[in-house]
């Protein structure tokens, strides 16, 4: 998803130039590709699988795990983990799934079938709407974005000049963009979240506001 066209992030490359041997990756990046992977399993597009544990004289076996049950499993970077995790007790007290299942899930990874991966992957890429593939000249299938290239150089020239950062919030950015008929915050703000999966540069980097529970607006009698 993010090879071809896109380049390391500056943080990344820094880092790697002064310790080449390290393993470090950018977590948005995995974030984005994980809620792909897990956007297309709950689609059912891709089936999970995990292995019992192999008996005397006998071999693993495979074990598809229900989408109901993927559901409930605890989320790593916005999807499912890629080793053994502890399960919440309570799959097998609302016999959400047998107990070899369970067992299954507490000590396997979960695997994807190798040819129905092949085939999601080629099928998203022929839609060309993975940022590696925005500079390819190819149309893309499905109605245009309305993140154009006008809008995300306007913003890549604001941020450039020292005239805005995320932390100066997207309603600023969206007031410096209204000469040029700026379109509406959302946009604007997904715009950014673009850029900064393009480029990991932190002045494009929101970070969502916690909002208080529990309270509500109301009227005075």
């Amino acid at each position: 998803m993010f090879g071809g066209a896109i380049k390391r992030p500056k943080l990344l490359e820094a880092i790697k130039k002064d310790q080449p041997r390290l393993s470090v990756g950018f977590g948005h990046r995995t974030e984005k590709a994980a809620a792909a992977i897990q956007g297309a399993i709950v689609a059912g597009d891709l089936a999970v699988h995990v292995f019992t544990q192999p008996i005397a004289g006998g071999a693993c076996r495979p074990l598809h795990v229900p989408i109901d049950v993927l559901k409930r499993l605890h989320k790593v970077r916005g999807g499912l983990p890629d080793h053994p995790i502890r399960l919440p007790f309570n799959l097998l007290r609302d016999s959400a799934v047998a107990s070899e299942l369970f067992a299954a899930l507490s000590t396997s990874a979960l695997h994807l079938k190798r040819a129905e991966y092949v085939a999601w992957y080629e099928r998203e890429r022929r839609k060309r709407r993975w940022l590696s593939q925005a500079g390819s000249g190819e149309p893309r299938i499905g109605r245009p974005s309305k993140q154009t290239d006008e809008l995300l150089r306007s913003i890549e020239a604001l941020t450039g000049e020292g005239k805005w950062s995320a932390r100066d919030g997207i309603a600023r950015l969206v007031r410096l963009l209204n000469s040029n008929g700026a379109p509406n915050r959302y946009l604007v703000r997904r715009a950014v979240q673009r850029l900064f999966g393009r480029t990991g540069d932190l002045a494009y980097r929101v970070v969502p506001r916690n909002r208080a529970k529990g309270k509500r607006g109301g009227s005075r009698t």
